[in-house]
């Protein structure tokens, strides 16, 4: 966005320069020269797929002298440049210094045409550049809603409000990232709703998805805030529990189990889950990672449901294991 802004910035003023040159204004000329040059500079930066040399804070400067000067020397026609002016502050400041910022030039600009003009031009002035501060401000919260609108279909499951699979990567990613440099564990959860099909076959689908959404929101009451919950297909989900090691995992599944087993997410029928468990390793890969709670989930489906199995580490060097191999931790009554 900031390189057509700059090469538009300056290739509009560059005639404003040429004539204040010509008709003498060399002061104001030389001001406006100086913002076209640093738009000009940011602009072949942005353009060459560098960093901008001139921070876009800075590009103020030489615009506010430049309005300050043609203010004195061009009395109200000078006020006019106030108008790009405020829409560039929100572009290359946070809104509350741009709202700041735009605030004083309104003020500052204000007391000058007052002077030079009187109260009748002052009034009709400040009235037109506030109705644009508040007119930028609003079209702002509509793009930051739509914004986070966007963001929230990117990454969440649009009937449960999990988040989905192309989220979970991400987030695991980082918790591989962060172990690596601080040591941090990290511990996932792949739960599965038992029998699900049989619900749907013999309650219908809408009671399906009634189930599926009262999972997440109980695994979301029941957790942490930094706790993550991730839908990763039908019926099966992952949670992901930073700073979490094996142990406290163990003992979070199975209570977990417990509570969804015991919650009445269809009327006078109980509803199951089988889970299966893995700590990060340091050296293991994310789909490692994954695959042992997955391995240590089908290992809860085929020995009964309705339990906790913790997914066994990978064999050591020479040691004749099979690395799918995981281990029963906890089981309760179906």
């Amino acid at each position: 966005m900031m390189f057509p802004l700059a090469l538009a910035g300056a290739g509009f003023l560059t005639p404003f320069v040429i004539n204040d040159f010509i008709t003498g204004r060399y002061l104001l000329g030389v001001a406006l020269l100086s913002v076209v040059v640093t738009f000009a500079i940011d602009a072949w930066a942005i353009k060459a797929q560098r960093k901008p040399p001139i921070p876009y804070p800075v590009l103020l400067i030489p615009m506010i002298a430049a309005m300050g000067l043609s203010l004195s020397q061009q009395g109200i026609y000078g006020a006019m440049w106030a108008f790009p002016a405020v829409l560039f502050f929100y572009f290359v400041l946070p809104r509350l210094l741009a709202n700041i910022g735009s605030g004083a030039l309104l003020i500052a600009s204000a007391i000058f045409i007052n002077n030079l003009f009187g109260a009748d031009v002052t009034i009709r002035f400040v009235f037109s550049l506030t109705l644009t501060i508040v007119i930028i401000n609003i079209v702002l919260n509509v793009i930051s809603r739509l914004q986070q609108e966007l963001l929230d279909l990117a990454v969440t499951d649009p009937l449960t409000g999990a988040f989905n699979r192309r989220h979970m990567e991400a987030t695991l990613g980082d918790a591989m990232e962060r172990n690596r440099r601080v040591k941090a564990p990290a511990s996932v959860l792949m739960v599965d709703i038992d029998h699900f099909k049989k619900i749907n076959d013999q309650f219908g689908h809408d009671v399906g998805d009634k189930v599926l959404k009262g999972l997440v929101a109980l695994i979301t009451q029941r957790s942490r805030k930094l706790d993550k919950v991730f839908r990763i297909g039908g019926e099966e989900f992952l949670l992901f529990l930073p700073d979490t090691t094996i142990g406290d995992a163990m003992t979070r599944a199975e209570l977990l189990r417990s509570l969804i087993n015991e919650a009445e997410l269809i009327k006078d029928r109980p509803v199951t889950v089988s889970v299966g468990v893995s700590e990060l390793l340091g050296d293991a890969s994310r789909e490692a990672w994954i695959k042992r709670a997955d391995e240590a989930l089908y290992v809860a489906k085929e020995t009964g449901r309705n339990k906790v199995v913790m997914g066994a580490p990978p064999p050591q060097s020479g040691a004749s294991a099979n690395s799918g191999a995981a281990t029963e931790a906890a089981t309760a009554a179906a």
